[in-house]
């Protein structure tokens, strides 16, 4: 199982949301390239980045954060926050990205993500699958879609894509731990994509519960900044 350390951005800072409120910040104090370097040195160089900011405001905003990241020697990462363009996923994969994570416009516009998935090939594109009360969630978090994640999922599964993020969103502003049966629900119907929990995820037992469930990969942020799971601890799921 992967297990993904968070670096969320806003204003070239890392930080974390207070219940998914990006008036409701706390800035920590490592920058970027220095938090990067610190999981890769400690045995976990696969990063998930996300531009809160560009998530925010529609367009990716924090270029000068992530290329730092992106320079530090043997980590890689998975990209996200405001993709909306092909122009701004070529410029992620350029500068390093193992790939680029797409939301919103992949709720609003499936046919143009399908065209870029075609285009740019499926392996260096994941699709964040946001889920609140049973329905997909987009627009950072504020507009709601009919699809559930399984017609969601299923469609954009038929054009190639193999790697979705799913996050529950009430268990990521509950700190309750995850959504255990939502991911239990998805795995049988993608039982060959890698499926990568996140949201809510504060303690081992929480790793075990979605280690139990086959997810592919576990996103853990908040959790690791403030020392509540020690990524030491974490060495026994890798592989």
């Amino acid at each position: 199982m992967l297990i993904i350390p968070a670096i969320e951005i806003y204003e070239g800072k890392c930080v974390v949301l207070n219940n998914g409120s990006f008036s409701d910040r706390v800035i920590f104090p490592q920058s970027p390239a220095d938090l990067a370097k610190s999981f890769s040195d400690d045995g976990f160089p696969f990063l998930h980045v996300v531009d809160l900011e560009g998530a925010q405001r529609g367009l990716v905003k924090n270029w000068d954060s992530i290329e730092s990241i992106l320079a530090v020697p043997g980590v890689k990462a998975e990209v996200g926050g405001g993709v909306r363009s092909k122009d701004e996923i070529q410029r992620l994969l350029e500068m390093g990205a193992k790939r680029a994570i797409l939301g919103s416009i992949a709720v609003t516009l499936p046919g143009l993500v399908k065209k870029w998935i075609y285009e740019i090939g499926a392996s260096r594109i994941s699709i964040a699958v946001d889920v609140r009360n049973g329905k997909i969630s987009h627009g950072g978090w504020l507009e709601e879609a009919e699809q559930s994640p399984t017609m969601f999922m299923m469609e954009l599964k038929n054009s190639g894509v193999s790697s979705f993020i799913c996050t529950d969103i009430n268990a990521e502003n509950s700190f309750q731990g995850p959504n255990v049966g939502l991911y239990r629900e998805l795995r049988p119907f993608f039982p060959n994509v890698e499926l990568i929990a996140s949201g809510g995820i504060t303690s081992i037992d929480d790793v075990e519960k979605l280690h139990g469930v086959k997810i592919s990969g576990v996103i853990i942020g908040r959790a690791l900044l403030e020392n509540k799971i020690k990524l030491k601890d974490l060495l026994r799921f890798v592989g």
